[in-house]
């Protein structure tokens, strides 16, 4: 006569526990690539706003803004073009909506990802620490063609957002494919 047993022996145990230690060691970083990925997207789709935030600011208000950021950080801002608002510690003010610094609009990326700085985040004389990226005129038309430069700490293949002088018009490239360039 056999005997049933009510439990799992310990070797039965020990081995689906392995089994789940090898998934989690597969899964993870496969996970962490997935949110990387949603991150950029993220900043991508953030930067694109803020810049035509700055755009319809122009605009509405008939004068000139800027989109700055402090290359190689995710940290951007917007305001408009005097002393007033990109003097001294170019810190943003106090939010109680009232005086000059009301018009400036600061923010960051989300974690991991930055301005990257080759891309010609950096080149334009700006104030403190700032680099002005783009400069929207009056009319919502851009001062220059802009591109600028989005990307996940230590990438080499940046997500471009370009805007167009002619039209103040702004776009994202998706970044070049790894498998060769230009490869259809």
């Amino acid at each position: 006569m056999r005997r049933t047993r009510n439990g799992f022996t310990l070797m039965e145990l020990i081995l689906v526990l392995a089994i789940l230690v090898i998934v989690a060691a597969v899964a993870i970083p496969a996970l962490s690539t997935m949110f990387s990925t949603h991150n950029l997207d993220a900043a991508k789709d953030a930067v694109h706003t803020q810049l035509t935030k700055a755009r319809n600011k122009a605009l509405e208000e008939g004068r000139v803004y800027k989109f700055a950021v402090k290359a190689n950080t995710g940290t951007f801002r917007i305001a408009p073009d005097g002393d007033e608002f990109w003097g001294g510690s170019g810190s943003a003010g106090d939010d109680s909506g009232m005086g000059p610094e009301s018009a400036v609009i600061e923010g960051n990326l989300p974690e991991k990802v930055c301005f990257s700085p080759k891309q010609g985040v950096g080149n334009s004389s700006g104030s403190g620490d700032w680099s002005i990226v783009a400069t929207f005129l009056a009319d919502g038309t851009a001062l220059e063609d802009v591109a600028v430069g989005l990307s996940l700490d230590g990438s080499t293949n940046p997500v471009m957002i370009n805007v167009k002088a002619a039209t103040g018009a702004v776009a994202t490239q998706p970044p070049p494919s790894p498998m060769g360039m230009g490869a259809h």
